[in-house]
C-alpha cells in the first residue's frame, strides 16, 4: 500500500537523491537518480515469495531500455542519455515488485488502495490551492497541473472498474468521485476531457461483459453528477481562458512548430538524437528555429507536446518501436485477459486497468510528461498489477490459480496442492 501511495509524495517531501546530479542540464532527467520508493521495491521484491516463471513484459520493456542505451552512442552527451536508461531500470524494478508480489491475491487491492489514498491528498491540496490560494490551475503536490492529469488515470479508472462490480470498499470509492473534482480542478481540457472518455468506455465495456442492478444505479447517479460537473468545469475552464486571454497575441500554434522541429530532427537522424536530448538538439542543430518556435516565451527549453514525437526524435525509428510495443502488450493482454473471465473480480479490475492504460495513451499525443519518473512510477505499478492478474489467472500458463490457494504468504506455490482422495 505504501509503494502505491509514495509516487504521490515522491517530488513534494523530496524522497530521492542522486548519485550524479546534473541541475543544470536540460533534459527531463537530471542525473542517476535513487528514490524511497525504489528502496521499497527492493525489499519487497526481495521479500515476496514470488511466481513460477518469468515475470511477463520484461522483452518489451528491456527492449525499449536496450534502444536508449543505444542512442547514447549517437548522442551529444552519452551520459545524459543514460540517465534516462537508468531511470527505466528503476521503472522496471517497481514493475517487477508489483508483479512478483501479486501472486498473493492481497497485494493488487493493497497497491490500489494506496493509490486511492495519494488521489485523496490530491484531492484536499488541490481545493486548498483553489480555494485558500486562488490558483486557477492547481497541480496538488506535483510541480504542473497537466502531471497530475495524467497520473489520475492510473488510479481514478481501475478503482471505477472495481466500483461497477460492486466489491471496491471505502477507500477505492472515494478515489472515484476524488479524482473527478480532482480533474475539474487541475484546469486542464484534455485532462477532463480524457477523463470523462475513459470512464465512458469502461462503463461500456464493463455494461458488455455483465448489466446489473448497481450499473444501471451507477449509469444514473453518473447522468446527476455530469449536469452538476460540467456547469462547474466549464467556470473553471473560464477563469482559465481569461487569465490566459491576454498572452493570446497571434496565431502562432507552439504545438505544430515543435512536432515540425521533431520530424526534422527524425529525418536527419533515423536512430534518434539520443535520449534525454531532445532540448539539447532542438536548439544547438537549429531546429527550433528552422520550426518556427517562438523564442521569446521560454519555449526553446521545453519538449514536443507528443510522447511519440519525443521518443522517436531521442531514440528513432527503433526506439520508437520498441516504445510502441512497450505500450501495447500489456494493454492487449489486460483486455484479452479481463474479458475472458467475466465472472471474476480480477477480470473487472484488468478491464479497468486496461482503460486506464488507453486513456493514457491516447493523452499522450498531447503531453511529453510520460518520460517523467512521477508517470513512469504509476505505469510501473499499473503495468505490474497487469502482469500478476494475468499470471493469477493463467493467462500465460493457460491455467488459472485459485486466489484461496495463496493464503500462505511464505508458502512456496507449488506445494499448496489440493489433497488427493483415494477410492478406496
Amino acid at each position: 500500500m505504501l509503494l502505491g501511495f509514495l509516487p504521490f509524495a515522491l517530488s513534494f517531501l523530496h524522497l530521492n537523491m542522486a548519485f550524479i546530479s546534473w541541475l543544470g542540464w536540460p533534459g527531463y532527467v537530471k542525473g542517476a537518480e535513487f528514490s524511497v520508493v525504489d528502496a521499497l521495491a527492493i525489499a519487497l521484491y526481495r521479500g515476496s515469495p514470488g511466481t513460477r516463471g518469468p515475470i511477463p513484459f520484461r522483452f518489451v520493456i528491456g527492449l525499449y531500455i536496450l534502444a536508449t542505451v543505444i542512442s547514447a552512442f549517437t548522442s551529444a552527451e552519452p551520459m545524459g542519455a543514460l540517465f534516462y536508461s537508468w531511470q527505466l531500470l528503476r521503472m522496471f524494478l517497481v514493475f517487477a515488485a508489483v508483479a512478483r508480489g501479486s501472486a498473493d491475491p492481497r497485494v493488487p487491492v493493497a497497491v490500489l488502495k494506496g493509490m486511492a489514498a495519494g488521489l485523496l491528498l490530491e484531492f484536499v491540496v488541490s481545493s486548498w490551492q483553489r480555494l485558500a490560494l486562488g490558483m486557477v490551475q492547481a497541480p496538488g503536490t506535483m510541480y504542473h497541473q497537466n502531471l497530475l492529469g495524467m497520473i489520475i488515470h492510473f488510479v481514478d479508472l481501475p478503482a471505477f472498474a472495481l466500483l461497477m462490480s460492486g466489491q471496491s470498499g471505502r477507500l477505492l470509492a472515494a478515489a472515484v468521485p476524488a479524482g473527478l473534482a480532482v480533474t475539474v480542478l487541475t484546469g486542464s481540457r484534455g485532462t477532463l476531457g480524457f477523463s470523462l472518455l475513459g470512464y465512458a468506455i469502461l462503463f461500456v465495456l464493463s455494461s458488455l461483459r455483465s448489466w446489473t442492478a448497481r450499473k444501471r444505479k451507477i449509469l444514473m447517479f453518473g447522468a446527476a453528477g455530469l449536469a452538476v460537473i460540467i456547469p462547474v468545469a466549464i467556470m473553471s475552464l473560464d477563469k482559465r481562458f481569461d487569465y490566459q486571454a491576454e498572452a493570446i497575441t497571434s496565431d502562432y500554434d507552439e504545438r505544430a512548430a515543435f512536432e515540425k522541429a521533431a520530424r526534422m530532427m527524425l529525418s536527419d537522424n533515423p536512430l534518434g538524437q539520443g535520449a534525454n536530448h531532445y532540448v539539447i538538439a532542438a536548439n544547438l542543430g537549429g531546429y527550433n528555429n528552422r520550426a518556427g518556435v517562438a523564442m521569446s516565451t521560454g519555449s526553446e527549453g521545453a519538449n514536443v507536446h507528443n510522447v511519440y514525437f519525443l521518443v522517436a526524435a531521442e531514440t528513432g525509428y527503433p526506439g520508437l518501436i520498441a516504445f510502441i510495443l512497450m505500450l501495447l502488450r500489456p494493454l492487449v493482454v489486460a483486455m484479452l485477459c479481463g474479458w475472458d473471465h467475466r465472472n471474476d473480480r480480477r477480470g473487472d479490475l484488468l478491464i479497468g486497468l486496461g482503460v486506464a492504460l488507453l486513456t493514457v495513451y491516447v493523452h499522450n499525443f498531447f503531453e511529453w510528461i510520460f518520460v517523467l519518473e512521477e508517470t513512469q512510477y504509476m505505469f510501473a505499478l499499473d503495468l505490474g498489477l497487469v502482469a500478476g492478474l494475468a499470471v493469477q489467472l493463467g493467462y500465460f500458463t493457460r491455467s488459472s490459480i485459485n486466489p484461496s490457494s495463496l493464503r500462505a504468504k511464505h508458502l512456496p506455490i507449488e506445494r499448496q496442492r489440493a489433497p488427493v482422495k483415494i477410492a478406496t
